[in-house]
């Protein structure tokens, strides 16, 4: 008896059903699925915080793509102070950098805590995102910095700007407001 070419020789699947649902499986594995939403980065040592988030999102009119300008922030707890960079890369005849600049804010005077009366400050961040509502205010696909002051109850909320001076980048972090919260929900009237 002849076995056909497509049917294994002994006598098991035939191999033309194996190919197929090897390809179908292949297939299914294969097709690409929707990216998983990621935070940002952020990581926490001593006294010290680290996070970053989107400060702006540019359209490249090359590549016809949204690409989106993060923002560093580092806060000393110690210092009392919020440090943030936008990194870029900028080639030089000296060289790449990646880092120029930094912006300050001083965090007692933003929450106008007394270091001699109050007790000592703990400060807490992270970035988050804004409601499409604020799009003609400050623009699209930024993050502003949260910053909670959990001694005084206080929450404030940052932008980063970046301004260009000649060859030389200007970092700012721009205090949009500074509120207290409660921990007692209120109830609208």
């Amino acid at each position: 008896m002849t076995v056909p070419r497509w049917q294994d020789s002994r006598g098991g699947i035939p191999t033309l059903i194996t190919l197929v649902v090897g390809l179908v499986l292949g297939w299914g594995f294969s097709t690409p699925r929707p990216s998983p939403l990621l935070a940002g980065g952020g990581d926490r040592y001593d006294e010290s915080i680290l996070t970053s988030g989107p400060a702006y999102i540019q359209y490249n009119e090359s590549a016809k793509i949204q690409v989106s300008q993060d923002s560093v922030y580092f806060l000393d707890y110690r210092a009392g102070k919020l440090i943030a960079t936008m990194p870029s890369l900028r080639q030089t005849s000296a060289g790449s950098t990646i880092i120029e600049n930094f912006g300050e804010r001083d965090l007692v005077a933003d929450f106008k805590i007394d270091l001699d009366t109050s007790p000592r400050p703990h400060f807490l961040m992270t970035t988050g995102s804004i409601s499409n509502n604020s799009r003609q205010a400050f623009g699209d696909g930024w993050a502003p910095l949260f910053v909670f002051e959990t001694t005084t109850r206080q929450v404030a909320a940052y932008k980063t700007e970046q301004k260009t001076i000649g060859t030389t980048n200007q970092i700012r972090l721009i205090l949009l407001e500074v509120k207290p919260f409660t921990s007692k929900p209120t109830v609208a009237k």
